[in-house]
């Protein structure tokens, strides 16, 4: 629709224009004149977000304290509304006064959408009812395929950037009436996907029923090992570098964050966060984990949740499909579910109840959705939710078909009521590459694999590009109707809880100062502080970096340690200390970046001829004569063939049977320059970009003096907490493995087995900063 040129104070002359208080009874059938409706500008405030000191207040008996606060509960459930092609509808909301005398009928003018363009207010179309009446009521003026739709929830391929409208696929999947599709455009600038997911909502609302999109997303705020951070988002840690901090409170202000960022772009549903154990090391997927204890996990899990939809779903909030039900940690022989051989998820240790008990907080607290993992449950001397999963009897297909875990275990004994919605390419057929995973049904057609997960409990079947298997599968009565309307249900709910059918919109002007503020810029970087376990950290050699001032432990800012007597903090340089020191860097270090903020940690030794008076003509003479040696590498791996185009990584976890195990001459290098200078006093400290809990035994013995793990921080981060000019303060979520062997020899349902005795969970050294 038009957007109204019209001032704000005339709009509210309108919708108040019942706020008279003389004891009138207006009419209630919506039969009032029909504005316009005035931009909402997203998270700008629409009509229903001003404030109440801009009306007309009334007088008389309507104007008494408990009719004011009448008038003020009402006003205030006012969603912001705004459309682009349907108008609006007043509706007088009347009460009896609450004050002195009864007989006066009080009433106030609220705001609807007409979305079907009837001139009445339909029962959908009322914010005042329940999501779950909405949801009745729209259901039953659909068509059977228009229903059908809403069990797909397909990738969008759209990529917005000189073009802002939907591309003919999305359109016509629109115009088929599916309303939920996951966008992966990280690529594109935030800008031109605001405007696009706009131009997706036009399309919609323009349809008879005006039901808007809800456009989800993977997770858009990370960076590496197969994640790619979304353009124009603040930049956090992956998951095990979000625990490694370990905060709740923080962990909910970051889903704040995110919520207010993907809202930014139109987007309102997040395939997170994740409530898997990552009690196999070997498992590709721990690091996209919370850890390996459950009570953390749950904490952290529903921290997330609670921050990113508040204390219920909103116009300000987005819906979070936590994952991998019943948890995809304990994958056999550490390979991933998506594999063919990790097909098996598997309980040598009977400990399938501290895997669901990590997800029973956030559901608790009010998830709008959940994911099914892949993985098939396989059969042994186990069993969980109060019995109703036996291992002994348990169906031998993935989650997305297993009726066990999805309606006895996840609908009945855990009591969620919301959106299931299944892994992407569950009902596809298994290829040579990773196409799909239909494990337990491989045998079944596409249809017959619907039928049989929605029949288990799914709603929506993730990665569906199409209607058509959806309507096979309803013409071979393998989906009821009473199967179809439950599902659609309770995805209209969700759309209905986030206030989409008020206003899809978002403003594009405002999406680029609504992310990566300042504010979430440096919560980014606090969590990025706190993404590094510090776990050695050596005695510093006698007399060494003792500073300027008495040479004392206490009270010199020179000091290497910051008086701890360690080897980390390094001193940093100006502005910090006075003093400094020497330092040379290698490995994954962006040297342009180093370079140019040098000065602020020390003396960069790597473009230096002569070091404290000594000449440096190579890099092991730089080395040798720095006081830092600092290397950054990552986590050892070998991608697996047959993970193609994901790019798993192979189960080992020691360097020698990686594909990156020359990343460990840096190191020999670096120990090679010191013991051939016989005065050098150079101090090794390695950062491992960890990904996987890494065996680091191989490091060890090159005698380095400190050795980071830490999870997709940036250079400015690593070199801030290593110079202590932030405290240090990361432990490890994971224990460390003491070897390949030992974690081959582990069990992989339960934490803590197979691992070092020395670095086990929540291990780690605190630094303090100069």
């Amino acid at each position: 629709m038009k957007r109204s040129s019209a001032p704000r104070a005339a709009l509210l002359s309108l919708l108040f224009a019942g706020c008279t208080g003389d004891g009138g009874t207006p009419a209630t059938d919506g039969s009032a004149t029909q504005p316009d409706l005035t931009a909402s500008g997203g998270d700008g405030g629409g009509v229903g977000d001003m404030a109440a000191g801009d009306m007309a207040v009334p007088t008389g008996e309507c104007g008494k304290p408990a009719n004011l606060a009448r008038r003020s509960q009402l006003l205030a459930a006012q969603p912001g509304i705004e459309g682009k092609g349907k108008k609006a509808i007043t509706v007088a909301a009347t009460w009896s006064s609450l004050a002195d005398d009864p007989n006066v009928t009080c009433t106030v003018d609220l705001l609807f959408k007409d979305l079907n363009g009837s001139g009445a207010l339909d029962a959908y179309e009322d914010w005042r009812k329940s999501p779950a009446e909405r949801a009745t009521d729209l259901l039953g003026r659909m068509t059977a395929d228009q229903r059908l739709a809403l069990l797909a929830h397909p990738t969008l391929a759209d990529s917005p950037a000189s073009s802002t409208t939907p591309s003919a696929a999305t359109a016509a999947l629109i115009d088929a009436g599916v309303r939920f599709g996951l966008s992966n455009a990280n690529s594109s600038a935030v800008v031109p996907r605001a405007t696009w997911a706009n131009a997706v909502q036009e399309r919609c609302e323009a349809t008879p029923l005006g039901v808007p999109f809800v456009l989800s997303s993977d997770p858009a705020h990370s960076v590496g090992n197969g994640r790619t951070k979304a353009k124009g988002f603040s930049q956090w840690p992956q998951e095990l570098g979000l625990a490694a901090g370990g905060d709740t409170a923080k962990m909910e202000a970051h889903g704040k964050i995110v919520s207010q960022e993907l809202r930014a772009i139109g987007v309102r549903m997040l395939m997170g966060p994740p409530a898997d154990l990552a009690t196999e090391p070997r498992w590709s997927g721990s690091q996209f984990t919370f850890g390996e204890d459950s009570a953390t996990v749950a904490a952290l899990a529903a921290a997330f949740v609670k921050g990113a939809q508040g204390a219920a779903l909103g116009q300000s909030s987005i819906a979070c499909v936590i994952g991998h039900y019943p948890g995809a940690g304990p994958a056999r022989g550490g390979w991933d579910a998506r594999l063919a051989k990790g097909k098996a998820t598997t309980y040598p240790g009977g400990n399938i109840d501290a895997h669901l008990a990590a997800f029973q907080q956030a559901l608790d607290g009010g998830v709008a959705g959940v994911m099914p993992g892949y993985g098939v449950p396989a059969s042994g001397a186990w069993s969980g939710a109060g019995g109703k999963l036996d291992g002994q009897t348990i169906e031998q297909v993935g989650a997305p078909f297993n009726k066990a875990l999805l309606t006895d275990a996840l609908r009945g004994q855990a009591r969620f009521g919301g959106l299931v919605v299944s892994p992407w390419g569950a009902v596809e057929d298994a290829g040579n590459g990773v196409t799909g995973a239909p494990w337990g049904v491989e045998q079944l057609t596409r249809p017959q694999r619907i039928g049989k997960a929605i029949g288990a409990g799914v709603d929506q079947i993730g990665g569906l590009s199409d209607t058509a298997p959806l309507a096979a599968a309803k013409a071979a009565s393998l989906l009821t109707d009473n199967q179809i309307d439950a599902a659609a249900t309770r995805a209209l709910v969700v759309a209905f809880g986030l206030g989409l059918f008020e206003d899809p919109f978002v403003d594009p002007a405002k999406a680029a100062s609504l992310t990566n503020t300042d504010d979430s810029y440096h919560a980014a970087l606090d969590a990025q502080g706190s993404a590094m376990a510090l776990v050695v950290n050596r005695d510093k050699p006698l007399g060494w970096l003792n500073g300027v001032g008495d040479g004392s432990q206490m009270g010199d800012k020179g000091n290497a340690g910051n008086g701890s007597k360690k080897v980390l903090p390094a001193p940093p340089g100006e502005p910090y200390v006075s003093a400094g020191c020497a330092f040379f860097v290698a490995g994954s270090f962006d040297l342009d970046y180093v370079r140019s903020v040098s000065a602020g940690y020390g003396e960069l030794t790597i473009d230096e001829a002569t070091i404290r008076g000594m000449p440096a003509n190579t890099d092991a003479d730089k080395m040798a004569l720095s006081d830092y040696i600092f290397i950054r590498i990552a986590a050892p791996c070998s991608v697996d063939p047959d993970s193609s185009p994901l790019g798993y990584c192979k189960t080992p976890l020691e360097y020698a049977a990686s594909d990156n195990k020359a990343a460990l001459d840096l190191v020999a290098q670096a120990r090679a320059a010191i013991d051939a200078h016989p005065g050098s006093q150079a101090q090794i400290i390695v950062g491992v970009d960890a990904g996987r809990a890494s065996v680091v035994s191989e490091i060890l013995k090159y005698n380095v003096s400190g050795l980071y793990l830490e999870w997709t921080v940036t250079d400015k981060v690593f070199l801030d907490v290593a110079f202590g000019i932030v405290n240090g303060k990361g432990r490890l979520p994971v224990g460390l493995p003491l070897s390949d062997a030992a974690a081959a020899a582990q069990k992989e349902d339960v934490a803590g087995d197979g691992q070092d005795p020395t670095f086990v969970r929540g291990y780690g050294f605190d630094t303090r900063s100069f």
